[in-house]
């Protein structure tokens, strides 16, 4: 078993800080040092727009600064972490966002806008104008059954027909599918069963469990390649999966380990294949957000020397 030391360690920290968005770096001190919830939120708030809504090159594969409820996920995402209550305005303002782009016609947010084509973006977000979405949405769980969950999650900001219609339409459409090729829209799934009924999650939770051969990389040699890795299902020794891929997810953390450069950054497997003058910025984007995310979990593991480190 493979274990960061502590100079591994500080070289990540040093990258981190000296090249991370300001967002990842308030998030690592947050988790690693002394750093405040407020601090995460502050940083966060920058990529919030005047109608509520997250945008502003928040996910770096989009360089919209138009808001779009893709981006405004990630922001439920570390209100979710953080345990931000629904009366945050941060929150609040979000949430009427969420409200008031949700299409009640077709029953779904539209994951971007079209001006998304307008801006540097990877191919797979690029907008099919003749579809109307672009090719994620091919999933309708991506984003449309996570943001069901935060509907749930903050009931005192959502209608509550809409809140319902989206629950069960999300339970039945997860559970009529046969298979799961969808490594996003599990995601989103996963991150939906959170704010359901025990009975409701374990369902989901059962279904995603019968479906990882299928679902998940899990031979080494898939690794270098863009696709569900074991940690990515199980993000720490208490998830539901964990147990079912434990000699998996170990091998899956000795090969993160191994793949730290020697800056101590950890770099995306995937590449954009346009905007060639563009594509490189956001990579270095990603690199700190990768860094901060394997920190924290390595250290879920405990796989981390240096558990926390004071500045």
């Amino acid at each position: 078993m493979k274990r960061l030391d502590e100079q591994a360690f500080n070289r990540a920290k040093e990258f981190l800080l000296n090249n991370g968005r300001e967002l990842e770096k308030a998030l690592f001190r947050y988790h690693f040092e002394d750093g405040s919830e407020g601090d995460v939120l502050r940083a966060l708030k920058n990529y919030q727009n005047m109608d509520g809504g997250f945008g502003r090159r928040l996910e770096p594969d989009f360089q919209l600064d138009k808001s779009s409820p893709m981006s405004t996920s990630i922001a439920f995402q570390i209100f979710k972490e953080l345990e931000v209550p629904a009366d945050h305005a941060l929150v609040r303002d979000a949430m009427n966002y969420l409200v008031e782009n949700y299409d009640h016609n077709t029953g779904r947010w539209h994951a971007v806008p079209p001006e998304v084509n307008d801006v540097p973006h990877a191919p797979w977000w690029h907008y099919d104008h003749e579809n109307e979405r672009v090719m994620v949405e091919e999933a309708w769980g991506n984003p449309n059954a996570e943001l069901a969950g935060y509907f749930l999650r903050y009931k005192e900001c959502s209608p509550e027909e809409v809140r319902e219609n989206l629950k069960s339409r999300s339970i039945t459409y997860f559970m009529e599918l046969d298979t799961l090729g969808s490594m996003h829209e599990t995601f989103c799934y996963l991150r939906f069963a959170e704010e359901l009924s025990t009975s409701d999650r374990e369902r989901i939770v059962e279904k995603v469990r019968e479906h990882i051969p299928e679902l998940v990389d899990l031979r080494r040699e898939q690794w270098s390649n863009y696709g569900m890795q074991p940690v990515q299902l199980a993000v720490s020794p208490d998830a539901p999966f964990y147990m079912d891929m434990k000699e998996e997810v170990e091998d899956n953390l000795d090969y993160i380990i191994e793949q730290q450069q020697s800056d101590g950054s950890w770099h995306p497997n995937w590449e954009w294949g346009q905007y060639e003058q563009d594509w490189p910025k956001a990579k270095d984007e990603w690199k700190g957000i990768l860094t901060y995310q394997n920190l924290k979990l390595l250290r879920n593991y405990g796989r981390v020397e240096k558990q926390a480190v004071q500045s």
